[in-house]
C-alpha cells in the first residue's frame, strides 16, 4: 500500500506549526460555545447535531477524492478504537464535564494532554527527545498550574472537581486517539481518517440520542448558530490538527496544546464573563515560553538563540565567573 505519510514529510514545517496553533486556538472557542449550547441541549442531542453538520461537510470528499481508498482488515480494529476514543467517548466526557466546571478550568485541565502525549509517543512510537523538550514541557506545565490556581471561583462551576476529573478522562481518550491516528497515517491520508471518525461519531450520537431521548428538538436562538459553528469548526480543526501531527513529531506539535488553556480562559472571559486576572496573564507568558523552548532541538541552536538576548547571555556569562 502506498505510504501516504511520506508525501507530507517534506511539507513546509512553518505551515504545520501554523496549522496546529490555529487548530488549538479554534478548539478553545468550542469549549465556550459548547458551554452555551448545553443550556438548551442535552449532551447526546448537541453532539448528534454537531457531528451531523460535520459529516455533511466530509461526505463529498469521501465520495470523490477518497472513494478508491480501501481499508485493510488488519486496520479495522485500530480505526474502531480511534473512532471510539474520539469523537464518541471523548465528547461525552468533555461535554458532561462542561456542565460542572467552567470552560476556562476545563481548558486548564487539558494542559495535561501534551504531557501524556509526549510520554506515550516516547514509549509507543519510540520517538526520541532532546533534554530541552523536557525543560519546555516543565515550563509550560508550570504556567498551566499557575493559570489554574490563580483562577477565581465562579457560579458557572457547580462541581468543578467532578467536571475537571471528567475532562481528565477526556484528555486520556484524545491522546489515545492521537497515537492511534499517527500510526494509521502511514497508510491513510489524515483528512480521510478525520472524515470517517466524524461520520462514525454522527451515527453513534444519533443512536445514543434516540436511545436516551427518543426524539430531537431544535431551539431557534443563538445556540442553533453555535451548533452549526461547532460542526464546521470540527472539520476545520480536524483537518489542521491531523496535518500537523502527520508532519511533525510529538515533541514538536504537542507543546502547542498548551495554548488551549490560554485560549479557553480568554474566550471564557470574553463571551461568558468568566474571570481573568493579572496572574493569569503571567501564567500565559510561561506557557508560550515553554512552547518556544520545545522547538529548540539542539544545544547549538539553544546557545545561538540565547545570544540573541544580550541580557540573558550576560547573566549566564556572569554566573560562570
Amino acid at each position: 500500500m502506498k505510504d501516504f505519510l511520506s508525501k507530507y514529510k517534506n511539507q513546509n514545517e512553518l505551515f504545520a506549526y501554523l496549522s496546529i496553533f490555529i487548530a488549538v486556538l479554534l478548539y478553545g472557542t468550542t469549549l465556550t460555545a459548547t458551554k452555551i449550547c448545553l443550556q438548551y441541549y442535552s449532551t447526546p442531542q448537541l453532539m448528534a447535531f454537531r457531528m451531523f453538520v460535520s459529516a455533511i461537510l466530509f461526505i463529498p470528499f469521501l465520495t470523490t477524492v477518497y472513494k478508491n481508498i480501501k481499508i485493510e482488515k488488519s486496520d479495522i480494529k485500530l480505526i474502531l478504537l480511534m473512532m471510539l476514543c474520539e469523537p464518541c467517548l471523548y465528547f461525552i466526557f468533555e461535554t458532561t464535564a462542561l456542565k460542572y466546571t467552567t470552560s476556562g478550568q476545563a481548558g486548564i485541565v487539558s494542559s495535561l494532554e501534551p504531557v501524556i502525549l509526549v510520554i506515550a509517543a516516547r514509549i509507543i512510537l519510540k520517538e526520541k527527545f532532546v533534554k530541552i523538550v523536557y525543560l519546555g514541557l516543565f515550563v509550560s506545565i508550570l504556567g498551566s498550574v499557575l493559570l489554574s490556581i490563580s483562577s477565581d471561583t465562579s457560579e458557572l462551576a457547580p462541581n468543578p472537581l467532578l467536571g475537571n476529573f471528567l475532562e481528565l478522562i477526556a484528555i486520556i481518550l484524545t491522546d489515545t486517539c492521537v497515537i492511534t491516528t499517527k500510526y494509521l497515517m502511514d497508510r491513510y491520508p489524515p483528512f480521510f481518517l478525520a472524515g470517517i471518525s466524524v461520520i462514525g461519531g454522527a451515527i453513534f450520537f444519533f443512536a445514543l440520542n434516540l436511545f436516551t431521548h427518543g426524539s430531537f428538538h431544535v431551539v431557534l436562538n443563538t445556540s442553533l448558530f453555535l451548533v452549526v459553528y461547532l460542526g464546521i469548526l470540527t472539520v476545520v480543526a480536524y483537518a489542521l490538527y491531523n496535518f500537523a501531527i502527520c508532519t511533525l513529531p510529538a515533541s514538536k506539535f504537542s507543546p502547542f496544546l498548551f495554548v488551549l488553556p490560554v485560549a479557553a480562559v480568554i474566550f471564557g472571559w470574553f463571551f461568558l464573563g468568566e474571570t481573568i486576572n493579572f496572574k493569569q496573564f503571567g501564567a500565559c507568558i510561561l506557557v508560550f515560553l515553554g512552547i518556544f523552548l520545545c522547538q529548540i532541538n539542539t544545544k547549538k541552536k539553544l546557545v545561538k538563540t540565547i545570544k540573541k538576548f544580550p541580557l540573558i547571555d550576560n547573566l549566564l556569562l556572569s554566573g560562570k565567573k
